[in-house]
């Protein structure tokens, strides 16, 4: 098969959840034989064609920001969309994999694949609904309208969680979307080796309002009273910074807390999360929740927080972690549930396996063979 993934960034040179996706899907679809094209903003001509693990790059623009003020640059997703048609118009494929954020490549990838008589799938990752107003205030009006536009044209659609298809269906999208979850590397996190120094608890992730980070600070604060020696990482970096050091040092937490920066290296992140006794997420936002699911083939239970849009509670299972009302004082005592508790070991190794990228793009090959047959 020949099989163009769009989406406006590429993986490393980018690190989020969706290109992580695109990137290990991709390059094992071309190791079992398929043609996988991808369409990032990168330096470049859309005429010049970039190999790099097994991935056909075909340049779509100039990089921009992704973000304006802390959110998405609807500019950024016009500027892309508009210089993907002519480069993707270009490429002939057996079906065209566009990711449904920023929803203006879906009509993009759409008018082509009806152009071409190409078959077309579009990736959910998450479905936002009324959170729209939450996010642009009377702004969201025209973003849920656009999400409602693109549902319209996801005839054909995979969502990465039973969280996604819930949202997909409460904003009136009919027809059943194909659940094919993220994934993880299982072999590679098995034979990583915890990190030397020890911790009791740990968060990974963005410092941003989402994230909830000074959530994890202010339960660490709670539970410091009873286990005056706790533990407890915070690895990431962004805009909330400064005023995470500021609680930290207000709150006398210096000795407890450390902020160990952004860790590129993925083999030491992993390592850390195997070094620690609980993994805390309080994200009030996740389409799927990749590093609760790596924390899990750590061995290590999860606390996260029962948020309408965080997908991550999927992932709570029983006897591995606690969704926790989002607040500090159940996030404290989800971490006290698991700070001297093994996780149901036999129950992380069944779901697990599921999530493992080989397994998955078996599934994702299997679908895009029925969508090509039965047009």
């Amino acid at each position: 098969m020949k099989i163009a993934f769009v989406y406006d960034v590429l993986y490393p040179d980018t690190i989020g959840g969706v290109e992580k996706r695109i990137y290990e899907i991709g390059k094992r679809l071309a190791k079992r034989g398929h043609e996988v094209h991808v369409f990032p903003m990168t330096t470049g001509s859309g005429n010049e064609i970039i190999r790099r693990d097994g991935l056909i790059i075909h340049p779509v623009c100039r990089p921009i920001g992704l973000y304006t003020g802390g959110r998405r640059s609807v500019f950024q997703a016009v500027w892309y969309a508009l210089h993907l048609f002519p480069v993707l118009l270009r490429i002939r494929v057996d079906i065209i994999d566009c990711q449904n954020f920023p929803y203006f490549p879906i009509v993009i990838s759409r008018i082509i694949g009806w152009l071409r008589h190409e078959n077309y799938v579009i990736t959910w990752h998450e479905c936002w609904g009324e959170f729209w107003y939450q996010y642009l205030g009377l702004g969201g009006f025209f973003g849920r309208l656009t999400e409602k536009f693109s549902l319209l044209l996801s005839h054909h659609s995979i969502a990465v969680s039973h969280h996604t298809v819930t949202r997909m269906k409460a904003e009136e999208k009919t027809c059943e979307p194909i659940i094919i979850p993220n994934g993880i590397t299982l072999d590679d996190i098995t034979i990583i080796q915890p990190f030397t120094k020890q911790v009791d608890v740990i968060f990974v992730g963005r410092f941003i309002p989402e994230k909830h980070p000074e959530l994890v600070i202010e339960a660490i604060r709670i539970l410091v009273h009873t286990y005056p020696t706790i533990t407890c990482s915070l690895i990431g970096d962004g805009p909330m910074m400064s005023e995470l050091q500021e609680k930290i040092h207000d709150y006398r937490l210096s000795d407890n807390i450390h902020l160990e920066g952004f860790i590129r290296d993925y083999k030491e992140v992993i390592g850390r999360i195997k070094s620690a006794r609980v993994f805390v997420l309080p994200s009030e936002r996740e389409g799927f929740g990749i590093v609760c699911v790596e924390a899990l083939a750590c061995n290590v239970p999860i606390v996260t927080t029962q948020y309408p849009l965080n997908a991550a509670c999927d992932h709570v299972l029983p006897g591995c972690g606690y969704a926790a009302m989002p607040n500090a004082q159940d996030i404290a005592k989800g971490i006290q549930m698991y700070l001297f508790r093994q996780p149901e070991v036999s129950v992380i190794h069944d779901y697990i396996k599921k999530h493992d990228w080989d397994t998955i793009v078996c599934l994702l090959e299997q679908t895009y063979n029925k969508l090509i047959l039965s047009k």
